[in-house]
């Protein structure tokens, strides 16, 4: 049987996929998947091999392991570097064979996020390091600075006079424009950069900020072992990934939340990784989410993986602060029908 090369194409990059995460049972998945013989998938595992896109270890519980390419880099006197020139000369000769709108990505993510290392991690030590396989790029920045969360919370107490936890600063970048230096940042970076990616996460003081993350955790400590016994200290790591085969663009995503013509106007905030004790149930909990969404002139509400809404949370941010900022769109994506209910609820009071 023929195959056109789409199919073909998607069978690989599924088989690779399972391969990749360790699947023990990855040539029965493929087959059945994809309505094929075991005998197929075993002439697409002997193809990569042949073409050294998997190689053989014994030590895996599929028995076979992505080939990968990879380097680190390790420079001290961080403030004097200049993150475009990094990129060119350490980053962009791993990715000469990926289409231009993933190196746009990588371009924009690499160095807005070397860029902060440089500006505000105060540290004076900086490594980066970047994995490639047939799927996926990898690309982490670690620094030895006082950490960007600690950042963030000195920043609101000697603004505000406001005193967050670790937690609390993190949630602070899901809702975009944070910088705690403003004459020089917008506060874009992370906001964008975290849209972008297919996976990033941001680790520091014990505490991960994340965004597409299945599984946060996994993604961070396998970054994280590679840099303890490399620098005398962690402040700041960032961690992000990106499909090879993306489709996305860096133009879409600006036109999505801050066009030309506008700015900065939209917002995301994924609900799931907001309240990540439990579901949003206190008017506590809706008014540290809401502290600076009156910056926005549309904000966007993701209750995908939220099971339920208390009242009081709910009243908090459809009702009070809505009739507060009546010119603020609010919607809400991804919810059931026990959240849009609350909704409704609230609204009618």
């Amino acid at each position: 049987m023929s195959f056109t090369e789409a199919k073909r194409s998607a069978i690989r990059k599924y088989m690779l996929n399972k391969v990749r995460c360790d699947d023990a049972d990855f040539i029965k998945k493929t087959a059945e998947n994809f309505e094929i013989s075991e005998t197929s998938v075993r002439r697409y595992i002997k193809d990569c091999l042949d073409k050294g896109i998997v190689a053989e270890d014994a030590e895996r519980k599929n028995g076979l392991l992505l080939t990968t390419v990879s380097e680190q880099w390790n420079i001290v006197n961080a403030g004097m570097l200049e993150e475009d020139e990094l990129y060119w000369t350490h980053i962009s000769p791993f990715l000469g064979g990926l289409s231009g709108n993933v190196q746009d990505i990588w371009y924009y993510a690499f160095t807005e996020i070397m860029n902060n290392a440089i500006d505000h991690s105060g540290g004076d030590q900086i490594r980066f390091g970047i994995q490639k396989d047939a799927l996926y790029t990898e690309i982490s920045i670690t620094d030895n600075g006082v950490g960007i969360f600690r950042n963030i919370q000195d920043y609101f107490r000697k603004k505000s006079g406001i005193s967050l936890n670790s937690e609390q600063a993190a949630m602070e970048l899901y809702k975009g424009r944070m910088t705690t230096d403003p004459a020089r940042h917008s506060g874009e970076g992370i906001f964008f950069v975290s849209k972008m990616l297919s996976e990033f996460a941001v680790w520091s003081d014990n505490t991960v900020y994340s965004y597409r993350c299945d599984d946060r955790d996994r993604f961070v400590q396998s970054h994280l072992i590679s840099y303890y016994t490399k620098m005398e200290g962690i402040g700041t790591m960032a961690v992000m990934k990106l499909e090879n085969d993306s489709k996305r663009t860096s133009r879409e995503v600006f036109d999505t939340f801050a066009p030309l013509e506008e700015g900065f106007v939209k917002t995301l905030i994924p609900m799931k990784e907001m309240c990540p004790l439990g579901d949003p149930v206190a008017r506590s909990q809706a008014r540290r989410i809401l502290r600076r969404l009156d910056e926005f002139r549309e904000i966007i509400f993701d209750f995908r993986d939220i099971d339920y809404m208390g009242q009081g949370f709910a009243d908090e941010v459809f009702r009070v602060f809505q009739n507060q900022h009546p010119d603020i769109m609010l919607n809400v994506i991804n919810a059931n029908e026990t959240v849009l209910g609350m909704i409704r609820h609230v609204k009618r009071g």
